[in-house]
C-alpha cells in the first residue's frame, strides 16, 4: 500500500491523490505570463534578509480538504514522489503548517475555531503564513474577536489579551501579562505576530505593507514580483525569495536544482472534483535546464516547462483518476 499523508491532503481540493499520475513526456514550451499580482500579495512586506509564505485560498478550498485536513497526520510520510517534486512536496507542507496553525497555534486566545462558519459569525477567505506573521483575511467582525480575546481565562492554556493601541484602521491587543505577542483587528483581516522579538513592530510592516504605506516585498524585488505574477494566483500557493532561499522553515525548497535560485513560487489549483493543476515559477542563476526539465511536475501529467534565460516556468496536471486501483 502506497504511504500518503491523506495523499498529501488531497491537496488543493482532489489532488494530491491524484499526485501518482503518471508522469508523461516532458514538453519544453512558452509560458503565458500573467501581469496582475495576487491580492494577498500586498500583505508582504519588504524584508531585508529571506521571505517565506505560504498562502490557502480557503473560500475555495475548504470544501475540498476540510475533512481531509482534520484528519491529517502531520508525522505521516509523504510518498518518495511528492517529496521529489517541488510543484508538490513544498505546497503540500505549507498547506498542513498552515491549517494547523488555525487550529493549533491560536487557540490559545480563543481564535481555534475561526475557520468554523457555526462557530464564528467572521468569515475567513483566505490564510496568509510567514515566519513572522499569520493573516486571516476576509469579513472580520472586530466586537466578536475584542470579545473573545478579552474575555476572563477558563483554562491555563487561554491567553487574555487587552486592547493596548492600533496601527493603521486595526486596533492592535497585547497579551495582559506580557509583550511576546500582538494581534492587528480589522474589518477585512485579522493578523497575529507571535513568533517574533517585536511583535508590534512585525503588525506594523505587515499592516503598513497592506495599506500601502509601508514597503512590499514585491516593490522592493523585481524576481519576487514575477514569480508571483506568474504562479502565485492558485488555491494553495507556497513562495520563497531572498539570498538563504532552500533553507527550510514554513516553505521547504531544498533541492539541489533550485539552491541558487532567487525566488521561487509553487501553486495548485482546483479544476474540478477530479483535477488540479500546477503551476511553478522562479529565478535562477545559470539554471540547469536538463535537470529541471527532470525534476518539475514529475509527478503529475501534461508537463510543461520553458527555461528563458534566468527565468523558469513549469506547469503540470494531476488527476485522481491516475491513481484508481492503486492501493491494495
Amino acid at each position: 500500500m502506497t504511504p500518503d499523508r491523506r495523499d498529501v491532503l488531497k491537496l488543493a481540493g482532489v489532488t494530491a491523490t491524484a499526485t501518482v499520475g503518471t508522469a508523461s513526456t516532458v514538453t519544453v514550451t512558452a509560458q503565458e505570463e500573467d501581469d496582475e499580482l495576487p491580492d494577498y500579495s500586498r500583505w508582504l512586506p519588504a524584508e531585508d534578509a529571506l521571505l517565506e509564505f505560504a498562502f490557502l485560498d480557503w473560500a475555495a478550498l475548504e470544501e475540498f480538504v476540510t475533512d481531509e485536513l482534520e484528519e491529517a497526520d502531520p508525522d505521516e510520510e509523504v510518498p518518495p514522489e511528492y517529496e521529489a517534486d517541488p510543484m508538490i512536496a513544498p505546497v503540500s507542507e505549507g498547506a498542513l503548517g498552515t491549517y494547523f496553525y488555525v487550529g493549533l497555534d491560536l487557540a490559545q486566545y480563543r481564535l481555534g475555531g475561526l475557520l468554523d462558519e457555526a462557530a464564528f459569525d467572521s468569515s475567513v477567505e483566505g490564510l496568509l503564513r510567514t515566519p513572522e506573521a499569520f493573516v486571516a483575511l476576509g469579513a472580520i467582525d472586530p466586537g466578536e474577536i475584542d470579545a473573545r480575546v478579552t474575555a476572563e481565562p477558563e483554562a491555563e492554556f487561554i491567553r487574555q489579551l487587552e486592547r493596548t493601541g492600533e496601527t493603521g484602521a486595526y486596533d492592535v491587543y497585547t497579551p495582559v501579562d506580557a509583550d511576546d505577542a500582538a494581534i492587528a483587528v480589522g474589518e477585512d483581516a485579522l493578523a497575529v505576530a507571535s513568533e517574533t522579538d517585536d511583535p508590534i513592530g512585525t503588525l506594523e510592516a505587515f499592516v503598513g505593507a497592506a495599506e500601502g504605506d509601508g514597503a512590499r516585498a514585491t516593490d522592493e524585488s523585481e524576481a519576487f514580483e514575477w514569480v508571483l505574477s506568474s504562479a502565485g494566483d492558485g488555491d494553495a500557493v507556497v513562495g520563497q525569495s531572498g539570498p538563504e532561499a532552500g533553507d527550510e522553515g514554513v516553505v521547504d525548497f531544498d533541492y539541489e536544482e533550485l539552491e541558487d535560485a532567487e525566488s521561487v513560487v509553487s501553486s495548485l489549483t482546483v479544476e474540478d472534483a477530479e483535477t488540479s493543476t500546477g503551476e511553478f515559477a522562479a529565478v535562477i542563476d545559470d539554471p540547469d535546464e536538463a535537470a529541471l526539465e527532470a525534476l518539475l511536475g514529475a509527478s503529475g501529467e501534461d508537463r510543461s516547462v520553458d527555461v528563458d534565460d534566468d527565468r523558469v516556468t513549469a506547469t503540470a496536471t494531476w488527476r485522481e483518476e491516475a491513481v484508481t486501483g492503486t492501493r491494495e
